[in-house]
């Protein structure tokens, strides 16, 4: 049975139209009537029983209305087309779906006087079709001449959310395509003759890399989102630099520039996700032999911190100019073309995010660039 005649979850009570256009009046007479105007993203005013009483001209284009007159005194349910919003003789708010819903949840919060932010979803029906809205939905108490309001922006995350779906599906079927493609190569090697086998080396290498990349922008989308969830373990740091140096050799061809190890690296125990870690310190090698000249030595090291934690370096000989040196970690900033961009950028990001460290540079004449990664005591 319903909490109270006609609603499921809040008060189905209304104030009249006419009050509803008095407070709307006294709202667009103020001074924050123009600033919201501004605003953009689609921002809503509701009074203590939920109801509409502003609307700016991005939340009337949302809902395709072209006069706040259409939308005034109905609440945001009403006005957005939710198909829950008329189950109930109460209207939006009163049905059992209201209880769930991230929009109302946020509107009753700041009417308590706690600003909050919901993600909602909306199912709209119309005479030709059914459409969804997924919003993000930030609410905060608003006082206008002693009555307690809501301010309300939204914004439509439709997008944002198709894509991330899509991603997870991608990542999927793409690593699913690189395992047949690896299970094959396994068959291979099994029953080809020895003669094929440089060939088969060759391929293993083409897999692994291509997972890699996959694996790469997996964790990148996933950090990004702070969706990616940690695993913490020991590695000895020195073995680390030399599985990298090992692994790294796919990215130096030919072997045309050297890749070594310092010989005053030190072996220090490190507490900390290792899957992140190689991805930072892959990506600084990659870029170090990038940047490399044919004959060129790249130098790995490691030693611990002044601060009692570790700190790895990759060395190059090459100099960065001023402006990419100012620009280095910008996300969409790339010496290499357009579309690129995301790897010092995503080195930065994994270190502090996931690993709790930082990364920083020199790059002098004279002394080439190196690349560190700071990781505190205790990672």
């Amino acid at each position: 049975m319903p909490e109270e005649p006609g609603t499921y979850f809040l008060p189905p009570d209304r104030l009249d139209r006419d009050r509803i256009l008095a407070i709307a009046r006294e709202i667009a007479a103020s001074p924050s009537s123009a600033t919201l105007g501004l605003v953009p993203l689609a921002v809503i005013i509701v009074n203590e029983t939920r109801q509409i009483v502003y609307a700016n001209e991005r939340f009337l284009s949302l809902i395709g209305a072209t006069r706040f007159e259409d939308v005034a005194g109905k609440r945001p349910g009403e006005a957005l087309g939710c198909s829950h919003a008329w189950e109930t003789g109460g209207g939006c708010g009163t049905s059992r779906f209201c209880r769930y819903c991230g929009a109302a949840k946020a509107i009753v919060k700041s009417l308590g006087g706690d600003a909050d932010t919901q993600e909602c979803s909306i199912l709209r029906r119309t005479l030709s079709q059914l459409d969804a809205l997924n919003l993000q939905v930030w609410t905060a108490p608003f006082a206008a001449n002693h009555q307690g309001l809501v301010l309300s922006s939204i914004l439509n995350i439709a997008h944002e959310k198709s894509l991330r779906s899509l991603e997870r599906v991608f990542f999927h079927d793409i690593m699913n395509a690189v395992s047949g493609i690896k299970g094959l190569h396994d068959i291979f090697s099994m029953e080809l003759p020895p003669k094929y086998g440089a060939e088969l080396e060759l391929l293993h290498i083409a897999v692994e890399s291509i997972r890699d990349i996959i694996e790469s922008h997996k964790d990148f989308s996933a950090v990004e989102a702070r969706e990616y969830q940690r695993t913490l373990a020991w590695i000895e740091s020195r073995d680390l630099l030399h599985k990298l140096a090992s692994y790294c050799l796919v990215y130096n061809p030919d072997a045309k520039k050297q890749l070594l190890i310092a010989d005053e690296a030190a072996s220090l125990p490190v507490f900390t996700d290792i899957r992140i870690l190689q991805r930072v310190l892959i990506n600084m090698v990659k870029n170090a032999l990038e940047a490399s000249k044919t004959g060129d030595t790249v130098t790995l090291a490691c030693q611990k911190s002044p601060a009692g934690g570790v700190t790895f370096w990759v060395h190059n000989p090459a100099v960065m100019t001023e402006e990419v040196q100012l620009r280095v970690f910008e996300k969409a900033f790339s010496t290499k073309g357009r579309g690129r961009g995301f790897g010092t950028y995503g080195m930065r990001l994994f270190a502090e995010t996931c690993l709790g460290g930082q990364i920083r540079f020199t790059s002098e004449p004279g002394h080439g660039t190196t690349f560190f990664l700071d990781l505190p005591p205790g990672t």
